[in-house]
This record gives structure tokens, sequence and C-alpha cells, in this order.
């Protein structure tokens, strides 16, 4: 039995599968298996997993009909047997010590969780930049040791403060198994039932100050740029883990988080939308009964996080989809103006006028060269 199972679907990745397979095959701990799951590719993604798999006999791949990233997972989940789980994108990548580091703070901790940093890595640029938003821990104010806490005692932004994706964690199996946690069946956002009831079904969570994966952005093949195809994919999502937490007696106990989490859901994919008719189809179930089954409609504003998101929300309730749609044009200029003043500020402050002095010479230099 291998240490560790690393989990990828694949449909239609021929363009990163190969690097994406490299960067696991370079981990500084070799107990794995890595099992790909192809998801009705058309394009090479199955004979490039077939060569891969030649090359390295922890490679499995595993054919799944079923579309969509929750039954791909769920086809990874049923054939692992790896004491530690850990799932990743096709178009990302691992840093060579994510299992090495994440393993150890998970034995020594006794965790069922590891959460640790990712960064952003832009498709088209090659930049990459840290993200704050998946490792938020101010809040938390009951350890059980260092960097360990459970979700029991710190219930206030446990959906908050990690994401709900699975590629910034490390889960043990026997807990996952215990509590028959898998991914929902749906076409996107699968990993909001699965990453959701792990963070609050967890007896221990353990922290890893480590940026420890790349996530891949602006890339137009991922989900997120599809996702006007199926616009309510993260409503049946929140309904799902509504349900569960019902069916747990927990909901009390993380309605904070779960609505604060809920208006972030809605606010977002109503920017997301490329088209009016998805834009329209989240805006008219939310007037419906969304806001409600969600909890947002009668949601107290001292309890809110993130007032923007709310104020989003509540526009929901009295605009027409086109006077919605105008309201967030509105908001997002206000941002945009917010932005160019702050970027005019950094412009005159002293450190950027140093800076300036600072490289002055070197453009110069740069010129020079570009002219011989």
């Amino acid at each position: 039995m291998p240490r560790a199972s690393v989990i990828i679907p694949c449909f239609n990745c021929e363009t990163f599968i190969r690097n994406t397979v490299r960067s696991v095959l370079a981990q500084s701990f070799r107990d794995f298996e890595l099992i790909c799951i192809d998801n009705n590719s058309t394009d090479d993604t199955p004979k490039i997993l077939s060569e891969l798999a030649h090359m390295d006999a922890r490679i499995r791949v595993i054919p799944e009909a079923e579309p969509g990233e929750g039954p791909a997972r769920d086809a990874g989940l049923d054939a692992a047997t790896g004491e530690w789980l850990y799932f990743l994108d096709a178009d990302d990548l691992m840093k060579p010590e994510l299992l090495e580091r994440a393993i150890n703070r998970g034995e020594q901790t006794g965790a069922d969780i590891v959460i640790f940093k990712t960064r952003y890595l832009d498709n088209q640029t090659g930049e990459q930049r840290p993200c704050p938003e998946c490792f938020e821990t101010t809040w938390i104010d009951e350890w059980v040791e260092p960097g360990v806490f459970t979700p029991r005692q710190n219930p206030s932004r446990i959906f908050n403060s990690f994401q709900n994706w699975v590629h910034n964690k490390l889960y043990r199996s026997d807990f996952i198994r215990k509590s028959d946690i898998h991914f929902q069946h749906i076409h996107r956002m699968a990993d909001i039932l699965f990453t959701c009831r792990a963070l609050v079904e967890a007896r221990r969570i353990a922290l890893l100050d480590k940026e420890l994966h790349l996530y891949r952005t602006n890339n137009p093949r991922s989900a997120l740029f599809t996702a006007d195809e199926h616009p309510l994919d993260f409503y049946d999502a929140f309904l799902a883990l509504k349900r569960r937490l019902e069916a747990s007696e927990t909901l009390g106990l993380y309605s904070d988080s779960f609505v604060n989490w809920a208006e972030e859901a809605v606010a977002m994919n109503l920017y997301r939308s490329s088209s009016f008719e998805a834009f329209s189809t989240i805006v008219d179930e939310m007037k419906r009964s969304g806001l409600e089954e969600l909890g947002i409609a009668d949601f107290p504003r001292e309890r809110v996080y993130q007032p923007l998101r709310h104020d989003c929300c509540m526009a929901i309730k009295d605009l027409s989809p086109a006077e919605i749609a105008f309201y967030y044009f509105v908001l997002e200029r206000r941002h945009m103006n917010q932005l160019e003043t702050e970027i005019s500020r950094i412009k005159v402050s002293a450190t950027h006028r140093v800076g300036k002095l600072i490289t002055k010479p070197l453009v110069s230099m740069r010129r020079l060269a570009m002219r011989s």
C-alpha cells in the first residue's frame, strides 16, 4: 500500500498534462501512486496518459464515462489505496516538496486535513502571485496546539478562509472513508460539498504555512470559463451542503460562515457570467427561492463579513436583471476608480521615486544595448 494517492481528473488536457504529471513524479517523497482519470477526452489526452503510464509503474489510468469533475474525482477516490489523498487539477502544478512536507505535518499532528498555501500561475503571462484568500487564519481563537485547530471550537469562518478547493489540502484517507465523504456529481464546483464537509467533520486540522501548489488561472479551457453552461451548479452545491449540515444538526453552529460563503458564491457567479442568459437564470432562481433557501434574504447585516457581496445579493430582491447588471457595472467601475487612485498614490510615494532613481540607469543601459 502506498503512503499517498495523487488523483488527477483529465478531460482534454493535452496541453498541460505532461507538465502536471512531471510535477508529481518530481516529488521528493517517492512512496505514492498517481491515478489519472480519463473523463471522455477527445484530444490526445488518452494517448499521452498511456505513454506516461508505460514510463512509470506508479501511474494508473482509469476511464470514467460519466462526465464532470465530480464523477472523475470519485472514480479516483474509489481506486485509491494510499493512506493520504491529494487531488490535483490537470493544469496545475505541485511543488517538489508538497507531499513530503504535508504528510510529515499530518503525521506529526494527527490531523485529518493538512491545509497549505497555493500560488496563482497566470496561463497567459506565466506570472506567479500569492493567494492570501486561501489561507486566512487570523480568526482562529482556540488552538489544540500551535497551528492545529478543531472546527467545532472555531466555527465562525471555517468555510470562508481556505477556499472550497481540494488542491491546497491533503486528506487522511481513513477519515474521508469513515465519514463517507464523496464529490457531488455536478459539472462544476463539485468540490464544495466534499471540501466543506471535510472541513467541518474533521477532528483536527493542521496548517502548513508554505506555498506548495501552483493554481493555473486565465486558462480558457478551465471550468471557470465554461460556467455559463451550468449556471446553477453552485446553487445545487450549496443546497447539498445545507442538507448535510441540517442532517448532522450543525447548521446552527456554522450558519454565519455558510451564509457568508453563499453570498460570495452568488455574487461571484453573477460577476463571472459571460452571457445575459446565464446571468438572468441565476437572478431568476435567486429571486424565486434561492436567497431564502440559502439564508441570505433575512440575514442580519451585523453578521455580514463582506458588505459589498451582501449588497450585491440584496439588489436581486428588488431589481430587474438589467438593473442588477447595471448596478454590478457601477460597483465594478467604482472598484476600478479606487484601484487607479491607489496606483497614483504608489507612483507619487517616496518608495516609488527611489525605485525609479535606481532603475533609471538600468533602463538607459538597456536602450543603448538595443540600439547597438
